[in-house]
């Protein structure tokens, strides 16, 4: 079984480093075969060369470019038909933040999880139990929570509390089966994308599991670049693009 660990990135040249060193060390002790695709957004600093430098040392990492910055709807698009282009059904999707606040440790719980109940999804999350957050201000706390209770009131999803959490684990068939319904899995290019996908499969019956997720955002590099009024009004769009 293959295991593609996608990466949306922009302008995370500070820490892309430690976490390609983090992945490196995670591949080996994993019993799967990892792989690693990087999809720069146009960014403006060294992240692209980082990359491209690095895998030229490592055959495992492939580097995607677009030419200008488009967002992060386009650039999970991306790594979505990548998925559906290079994997197998029975394959596994895994997407993470590119900042180095998710640990890739974390993947091999998630892959057993889906694996040993006959998942579809699994999200890291920050609800379940053995989960929180380090170093996450207090609005942001409040927003996340907020979105949580707004999913699960209109796009509920059994076992699943964490809607907006980037950090998941794709059986490569859902991600084939949501396209095939939806034509367009993502319509926006925010940071909303992640809970649409979620949304959308609410709606197709999946089956969806958690592992606990420690959020190390002090160990972001830069500031963050979700804007909190863009994404909800994203989210209560999600109520007419979505039925």
């Amino acid at each position: 079984m293959k295991v593609l660990i996608g990466l949306p990135a922009y302008n995370e040249a500070a820490g892309i480093t430690h976490l390609f060193n983090s992945i490196a060390s995670y591949r080996e002790v994993s019993r799967y075969n990892i792989q690693v695709l990087l999809v720069d957004d146009g960014s403006s600093d060294n992240t692209a060369k980082i990359v491209s430098t690095y895998a030229q040392d490592h055959g495992y990492v492939t580097l995607v470019r677009h030419h200008g910055n488009k967002g992060l709807g386009e650039a999970v698009k991306t790594i979505l038909r990548y998925a559906l282009e290079n994997l197998k059904d029975d394959d596994v999707l895994v997407t993470m933040d590119a900042d180095n606040t998710h640990s890739p440790l974390l993947i091999e719980s998630m892959i057993e999880t889906l694996n040993s109940r006959d998942l579809d999804l699994v999200v890291a999350s920050r609800f379940t139990s053995g989960g929180y957050e380090i170093g996450l201000k207090t609005l942001r706390k409040l927003f996340s929570r907020g979105a949580r209770c707004f999913f699960k009131l209109f796009f509920r999803i059994r076992n699943l509390n964490d809607y907006s959490s980037g950090y998941r684990a794709y059986r490569v068939r859902i991600i084939r089966k949501a396209q095939e319904r939806w034509k367009e899995l993502i319509t926006t290019n925010g940071f909303d994308c992640m809970a649409e996908i979620a949304a959308k499969f609410s709606r197709m019956g999946v089956k969806a599991g958690e592992v606990p997720l420690i959020l190390h955002y002090q160990q972001k590099e830069g500031a963050s670049k979700m804007q909190v009024s863009k994404t909800v009004r994203g989210y209560f769009a999600l109520l007419a693009k979505v039925r």
